[in-house]
């Protein structure tokens, strides 16, 4: 459970650290492009991620980078937003929202404390399409064609796809199935072979089976009154499929594989460019 909602947790014990910080009151330490960070700032991080504080003051910097270009895009996390992330970190560990709550004040933690630090992991994640998607813009054609002619095999789509289906009145049981790797058939699981004609299936659904591996399940699918998720076993009569017609597959998955460099170079520039000046680190 602490795995996933406790990368989140560190925001909650900075009042406690305060507490015991020396007398840092409000000092300022050191402005990034005119915004204030203070001495208790620094003091806050060194404690939370255990670093020194040159690393402390990096971070700090890398944070304001953060907030400006957050600032500068206008991005905001809604409730609902903020709602259906708790929900999904909760989803995750096989509890409630209420009990990580519960978990988080049994252990001298602060709700809203922990809320904002889920709030700060949108909106970076968030700009970070942002920025994707801005260099989507500067991708050459000639860039896109040599992926595609190296990474023709991705564009294949069968005629048709030998299945095992397996369906069940509840989703975990699936889920416990496809954690094993299909070595675990819950109670209340069935299955059945079936061969699937590609044109046949729902569009929304298709990349799941053309693109996944054989011997990979898709994900769980609600179909009429069960759960449902297929073991890929074969694939049949593949053809690739013109560059034409996937151009804006190619696009997204050049892009994934590029997106950690490309917000590491975005961020590197900010940061060359960044105006900071040290006024005092004690």
């Amino acid at each position: 459970m602490k795995k996933y909602f406790l990368v989140g947790l560190f925001g909650i014990f900075v009042a406690s650290y305060a507490m015991g910080a020396p007398s840092l009151v409000n000092g300022i330490a050191f402005f990034v492009n005119g915004n204030p960070v203070t001495l208790l700032d620094v003091y806050r991080v060194q404690q939370r991620d255990k670093v020194a504080q040159n690393i402390a003051v990096d971070i700090l910097i890398n944070e304001k980078l953060h907030e400006e270009e957050i600032k500068k895009y206008k991005i905001v996390a809604t409730e609902l937003e903020l709602g259906d992330e708790i929900s999904a970190i909760a989803k995750q560990n096989k509890v409630t929202p209420e009990q990580i709550e519960s978990y988080i004040h049994a252990n001298g933690g602060n709700w809203e404390d922990y809320k904002e630090e889920i709030k700060k992991r949108i909106l970076k994640r968030k700009l970070y399409q942002v920025i994707s998607q801005e260099s989507l813009k500067m991708v050459d054609e000639k860039e896109l064609r040599n992926y595609y002619e190296a990474h023709k095999e991705e564009f294949a789509i069968p005629q048709s796809i030998d299945v095992t289906k397996f369906f069940s009145k509840e989703g975990v049981a699936l889920e416990t199935l496809i954690k094993s790797g299909g070595k675990e058939m819950p109670k209340g699981v069935g299955e059945e072979n079936e061969v699937l004609q590609t044109m046949a299936l729902n569009p929304q659904i298709v990349a799941a089976f053309t693109q996944g591996k054989i011997g990979s399940f898709t994900p769980i699918y609600p179909i009429g009154e069960d759960f449902v998720t297929f073991l890929i076993k074969a694939k049949n009569n593949s053809s690739i499929v013109p560059f034409e017609n996937v151009r804006n597959v190619v696009l997204q998955k050049m892009m994934a594989q590029k997106e950690d460099y490309l917000i590491y170079e975005y961020f590197e520039k900010l940061r060359s460019n960044a105006k900071v000046n040290i006024i005092r680190l004690n």
